[in-house]
């Protein structure tokens, strides 16, 4: 089985990848994705521009989450991602079993302003989704 599992390295995300943690047995493949999203002027994505401390973060993110299943003794590919990240988990997902998210619980403002990530993927995705609270 490929699972893929969405990673920002929040509450959430961490929580995501455990339950992909615990979901992975021999011989399946674990993908974790973290994507970093370019500057956005005026309505205008600068694909070529992205934020230092966004990519930083996207580092972090791998590193944590490898650290985390390293030592649990899982080996997982892992992928740095730029652009929208619920488009780049789906892209990443094509031919997957299963992609795993977190859910950060946005507000329904919040979610109409900023979009969830959990949603995009689960409307996007060709493969079943599990979104974890």
């Amino acid at each position: 089985m490929r699972i893929v599992v969405g990673f920002d390295g929040s509450d959430h995300g961490q929580r995501a990848l455990q339950r992909a943690a615990e979901m992975a047995g021999e011989g399946d493949q674990l993908v974790v994705v973290a994507a970093a999203e370019p500057h956005v002027r005026t309505g205008i994505t600068e694909g070529s521009h992205l934020d230092p401390s966004a990519m930083q973060h996207r580092r972090d993110a791998v590193e944590q989450a490898g650290t985390f299943l390293s030592e649990r003794g899982i080996d997982a590919e892992m992928v740095e991602a730029q652009g929208d990240p619920g488009a780049a988990i789906v892209e990443v997902a094509r031919g997957a079993d299963l992609i795993i998210v977190g859910t950060r619980g946005l507000n329904p403002m919040q979610r109409l302003l900023l979009g969830s990530v959990s949603s995009k993927v689960v409307h996007r995705a060709e493969c079943d989704v599990l979104v974890i609270r």
